[in-house]
């Protein structure tokens, strides 16, 4: 979804998906969740899977808005809360004794991309002060 969101429309202040910091954050979050999950029960790992997409494709939709519209914050927000879902599924695979090392990388990343996402929210609330 994310390439072909690209190819439709213009992302503004971005050249490209690998310049936005947050985008970037969840594409690695997805990636390294792919295979950690093939261990686990199947709706536990669809729906961690389905999470992680939804929180990379939102962030790629979120750059085809303008910098202070609606839309843009509005995605954003969304990708947080899909961010954070797949936070809490990688708490709940623990709980489920699915702790291992690829649990605590992949907990790093989640959290690096909620934050990542949130400083991108923030950023998209107010205008960049002009140089006088």
């Amino acid at each position: 979804m994310a390439r072909f969101l690209l190819r439709t429309r213009a992302m503004g202040e971005f050249a490209s998906l690998e310049r936005c910091a947050a985008y970037v954050a969840a594409r690695a979050t997805l990636t390294a969740i792919r295979p950690a999950v093939a261990r686990w029960p199947a709706t536990l790992a669809d729906r961690t899977r389905r999470a992680a997409v939804s929180a990379m494709d939102i962030t790629a939709q979120a750059l085809t808005h303008d910098r202070l519209s609606i839309g843009r914050r509005r995605c954003l927000r969304d990708a947080i809360t899909a961010a954070v879902e797949v936070a809490t599924l990688l708490d709940l695979a623990r709980a489920m004794g699915f702790a291992t090392d690829d649990l605590d990388e992949l907990l790093r990343l989640a959290g690096r991309s909620i934050a990542l996402l949130a400083m991108f929210l923030h950023a998209t609330t107010s205008p960049i002060p002009e140089a006088a």
